[in-house]
């Protein structure tokens, strides 16, 4: 019996050492594997620990850098076609539409390039149409556009003084619709709104001038001095910079008088304000625009002058000249126009003909700009590419030709299946119009839908 007892005892216990063996061997097995996977895991960058992989399946970090500034660009639509006050017919619903299409899918499609040269800054595209141009905006989210419906910040039967109350729905081509330009101001959530008409075209990247807003009351004097300003050295640097413009000097009929010039009506480049907005439309309901001398007395009687071209020369020259910088309008903005009075009907005008129209001595003639120095050019004096009729002037043909160019790259690289690249051999003028007018006026138009 005690040697059998003797017996199990032994075999409990070699069963229970080897047991407890065992266990011992898989408890160290185990943490060395946990050990070398945590000394293998710090050997590579934390981010990628924890990366994602995007659509390009580039590994990318749940930290991700702080998001570039993007800019608002704003165009406006204020009618669709039928008639215009004085019952004068100027387009169809139908013409309307085709003719924004143009111009909208070619400007954006400019600012996609400009900013891609670059990717500084990034950038979004508005139409703020009038509810009156309803209708004839549905194309424009397919071109990369957001809608934004606004009626005239204002009622015109609200103005105080006679005169403008009167006569502002007359004003122009768009009544006081054309007060719609003004909601960009009201794009606070962008750092910097620039504001453009349909007819155009951005070519080069605009850094610099986003650069001096965006810098505030911080701006350096080496971003300054990379401005093309209209009138270098003659100012001292503001403080700060709150609007960019160019002016309209082709309004001005006398530069012995004390005509003030409009801003271009088609080109701002602004720091949105709710304040300023506001201060806008007081100024409009206050109706300070007096009869044969503009706002204030001064500022904005001719073409446009009761609207936004007289109404911001108003703001930024007369009320607040520190908030504002003019631009060089041969290479921004460039309508390629002529700088000095010319003997009109045959009559010699003695005090006039031959002066500058902006009152310096010297002044630049913009037809003679290079090419490769205009930033964005206004297809005004010039004529709109879509007719395929540019005047003579070699920087007109040649603006024209950019834009051409721009509307082919548009066609490549359109996703929807609409684009239309045609051949350059034996096309109209090819090295202008690239294939897209069969001749003066055949102009082919750009399919949206």
């Amino acid at each position: 019996m005690a040697d059998r007892r003797a017996g199990n005892f032994r075999f409990y216990f070699m069963l229970g050492f080897g047991g407890a063996l065992l266990l011992t061997i898989v408890s160290i097995t185990i943490q060395f594997i946990l050990m070398h996977n945590m000394d293998h895991s710090q050997s590579f960058p934390s981010s990628l620990m924890s990366a994602q992989r995007d659509g390009n399946d580039r590994p990318t970090s749940q930290q991700s850098d702080p998001p570039i500034p993007i800019i608002a660009y704003t165009v406006t639509l204020t009618g669709c076609g039928g008639k215009l006050d004085g019952g004068r017919k100027r387009y169809t619903k139908d013409d309307a539409m085709g003719l924004i299409n143009q111009g909208a899918a070619v400007l954006a499609h400019s600012i996609k390039m400009a900013h891609a040269e670059s990717n500084k800054y990034g950038y979004k595209m508005y139409a703020l149409v009038h509810p009156s141009a309803k209708e004839c905006s549905a194309n424009l989210p397919k071109l990369g556009y957001t809608v934004l419906i606004r009626n005239t910040p204002f009622d015109k039967v609200d103005i105080q003084k006679t005169f403008l109350r009167e006569n502002i729905g007359k004003a122009s081509c768009c009544g006081e619709k054309e007060f719609v330009k003004m909601w960009a101001y009201t794009l606070v959530h962008h750092p910097v709104a620039v504001v453009l008409d349909l007819d155009s075209l951005v070519l080069r990247p605009l850094d610099h001038l986003f650069d001096a807003i965006i810098e505030g009351e911080g701006l350096k004097e080496e971003t300054f001095d990379k401005l093309p300003i209209h009138e270098p050295g003659k100012n001292k640097i503001p403080k700060r910079i709150d609007a960019f413009y160019t002016k309209d000097y082709n309004m001005v009929n006398n530069p012995s008088s004390s005509e003030v010039a409009g801003v271009q009506g088609g080109f701002l480049i602004i720091r949105p304000s709710e304040d300023v907005f506001d201060n806008y439309i007081d100024l409009v309901l206050e109706g300070n625009y007096i009869e044969g001398r503009g706002w204030g007395g001064k500022y904005g009687y001719f073409f446009g002058g009761a609207q936004v071209q007289g109404i911001c020369a108003y703001y930024y020259s007369g009320l607040h000249p520190e908030r504002g910088v003019e631009l060089n309008r041969c290479k921004i903005n460039s309508m390629v126009d002529n700088p000095v009075f010319e003997i009109e009907g045959g009559k010699v005008r003695p005090n006039i003909d031959g002066k500058c129209r902006d009152g310096r001595v010297d002044c630049e003639d913009c037809r003679e700009t290079d090419l490769s120095s205009v930033l964005s050019s206004h297809f005004t004096i010039c004529g709109k590419p879509w007719t395929c009729s540019p005047n003579g002037v070699k920087l007109c043909q040649e603006l024209h030709g950019e834009w051409f160019r721009i509307r082919r790259d548009f066609e490549k690289t359109r996703t929807d299946g609409l684009g239309y690249v045609p051949e350059l051999e034996g096309s109209f003028r090819p090295e202008t119009f690239h294939g897209y007018c069969k001749g003066h006026g055949g102009y082919v138009q750009i399919k949206v839908d």
